[in-house]
């Protein structure tokens, strides 16, 4: 009750709220800061906005698939990028006509060979305090 009346105060001129957004204009707003923060190679923003409207719509195809190409293309990062494109699939419902579908299947093959021939970090496995036979054994049993 007393929130309606604080409303009637409002100046026309005052910024529109939160609230007063749609679903869909909340997620173009979005969508078009994560466009202008790609063009101007600011992948890390970029992935932010796309992360907000991805929380507002998990299924939404066209803003995961560019989570994955901005992993795969700009940040290089293909562990992330295929883990992207294999959810793209998965929110396609797995048809295989969805253009979304399609492109993300496309990523997928053109990042196996890089993933397969990528040896096993084993720095990232170790702490400094460990011999080498420990690491490859730590490895060893993580491979297998």
């Amino acid at each position: 009750m007393i929130e309606k009346l604080f409303r009637s105060f409002r100046s026309p001129f005052s910024a529109t709220s939160r609230e007063d957004f749609t679903l869909e204009e909340e997620v173009a707003l979005y969508r078009h800061r994560a466009e202008v923060a790609l063009e101007e190679e600011r992948y890390s923003d970029a992935l932010v906005f796309l992360a907000k409207i991805l929380r507002l719509n998990p299924y939404d195809l066209q803003a995961r698939m560019t989570v994955a190409h901005t992993y795969h293309y700009a940040l290089k990062e293909p562990t992330k990028a295929l883990l992207t494109y294999e959810k793209v699939v998965a929110a396609s419902g797995y048809d295989e006509t969805n253009s979304y579908s399609v492109a993300a299947r496309e990523g997928i093959r053109a990042l196996e060979g890089t993933l397969e021939t990528s040896p096993l970090p084993l720095h990232d496995l170790a702490d400094e305090s460990e011999s080498n036979e420990e690491i490859v054994g730590r490895a060893n049993k993580v491979a297998g």
